[in-house]
C-alpha cells in the first residue's frame, strides 16, 4: 500500500513537512553531507519508502529545502527592484524580505547558513554559492539605485553595500542563533540609519522617514 491510501491529503504535508523540518534541523547541525537518510527517517519517526514517496531521495529534500525556496526569494526581490517604489522604499523591501525568509522556517534558514560556512567540500556549495552571488547582485543594485537618487553619496556606494550585506548577515543570524526578534519595523529603521550615515544628499520618503 502507498504512502498516498495511508493518509490523507491533509495528514501526508503534514508528514512531508515534518520531514523537511527534521532534515533542515540535521542538515544545519551535522552538515548535509554527513547526514544519512537513515538519519533522517529514524527522527522524523517515518519509513525510508515514505521518505522517497514525498522527496524521491535526500538529494530531493535538498531540492525543497534550498533550490526551490531561494529561487523564489530572489524572483520576489527582482520583483520588488524592478517595481514602482522609491530607491529607498524598495532596499526597505527587499531588507524585509529577506528576513521573512528566517522568519517563516527557521531550520531552512539554518540549513542555508549551514552551508554558506561550514564543509567547503559539500555537494550543494556550487549551488549555494550561486544563489549568494544572486543576493548580492541585487543588494549591490538597491544601492545603486540609492546613489541615483541622490540618497547616497557615489563614492561611499561600496561601503554601503558592505553595510548592506552585513547587517542582514549580523541580524538574522542574531535571530536564528539567539532568539532576538526581526521586528516589522526593522528594515525601514536600517534603510534610514544608512542613509543618514553614507552621506545621502537628498530626502527620504516620507514612508522612511525617523519618527
Amino acid at each position: 500500500m502507498t504512502a498516498s491510501r495511508l493518509s490523507t491529503p491533509v495528514e501526508s504535508s503534514q508528514i512531508a513537512s515534518r520531514i523537511a523540518r527534521i532534515a533542515a534541523q540535521l542538515f544545519a547541525t551535522l552538515g548535509y553531507d554527513a547526514t544519512s537518510v537513515r538519519n533522517i527517517v529514524e527522527a522524523a519517526e517515518v519509513t525510508k519508502p515514505t521518505l522517497y514517496y514525498h522527496f524521491q531521495s535526500k538529494e530531493g529534500l535538498a531540492h525543497a529545502l534550498l533550490t526551490l525556496p531561494m529561487q523564489r526569494l530572489v524572483a520576489e526581490l527582482k520583483g520588488i527592484l524592478d517595481g514602482p517604489d522609491d530607491a529607498a522604499t524598495k532596499l526597505a523591501r527587499l531588507l524585509d524580505a529577506e528576513f521573512a525568509f528566517c522568519r517563516d522556517d527557521p531550520d531552512r534558514a539554518r540549513f542555508v547558513y549551514a552551508l554558506f560556512f561550514g564543509p567547503q567540500g559539500t555537494a550543494l556549495l556550487g549551488e549555494v554559492k550561486q544563489y549568494g552571488a544572486a543576493l548580492t547582485e541585487l543588494i549591490e543594485r538597491a544601492v545603486r539605485g540609492l546613489t541615483a537618487a541622490g540618497l547616497i553619496a557615489p563614492e561611499r556606494s561600496d561601503a554601503c553595500t558592505a553595510a548592506v550585506r552585513g547587517l542582514v548577515t549580523i541580524y538574522t543570524m542574531d535571530f536564528l542563533y539567539r532568539d532576538i526578534e526581526l521586528d516589522d519595523g526593522l528594515a525601514r529603521r536600517l534603510v534610514t540609519d544608512l542613509v543618514e550615515g553614507f552621506g545621502g544628499r537628498g530626502a527620504l520618503p516620507p514612508a522612511l522617514e525617523r519618527k
